[in-house]
């Protein structure tokens, strides 16, 4: 672990006052290209200078943020290690346009949901109104038979329905 000592606001107005001409206060917060923007066009034409006036501050709370540094017992120290470096990544993923996630509702429901509509269904009718093929109907329906939730009935002409009353 090293210790690094942090920049210190009282440095930076001191050198914003009296060497903000020269870009001195930049080159301090390791800002090397603006600092050099800053010489030729004289400090953006005094507009960068009169800004860094009211900004100054939190640049510099910046500046010991981005390098770990906190604010110690009258001085500002850091401890840096790279051991103990918090890195958080957030990823943003969208859902495709278009589309809605489909929601697998079980056989059963599917099948007491229709006999809220009518009493009487057949295996015809439970596939032709589900998402259920021939096999799964079948399946479900004998579960519901076997739980008394529905019966089986045989209409005189020999066609098989269930009861759901």
């Amino acid at each position: 672990m090293a210790v690094v000592a942090g920049k210190s606001k009282t440095t930076a107005y001191l050198l914003w006052f009296f060497l903000g001409w020269c870009s001195a206060h930049k080159f301090y917060l390791e800002k090397t290209g603006i600092g050099i923007l800053y010489l030729p066009t004289g400090q953006l034409f005094g507009i960068g200078w009169l800004i860094d006036l009211f900004t100054l501050g939190s640049q510099v709370d910046n500046y010991n943020l981005l390098h770990g540094l906190h604010e110690g017992p009258g001085v500002l120290q850091g401890l840096q290690s790279n051991n103990q470096n918090n890195q958080n990544i957030v990823v943003n993923v969208a859902a495709p346009t278009g589309t809605t996630p489909e929601v697998k509702i079980s056989a059963e429901k599917q099948i007491l949901a229709l006999s809220e509509k009518s009493s009487s269904l057949s295996l015809k009718h439970i596939v032709s109104q589900t998402s259920l093929d021939m096999e799964e109907a079948e399946e479900a329906v004998k579960k519901l038979v076997s739980k008394g939730m529905a019966k089986e009935q045989v209409s005189s002409d020999g066609k098989l329905t269930y009861d759901f009353s």
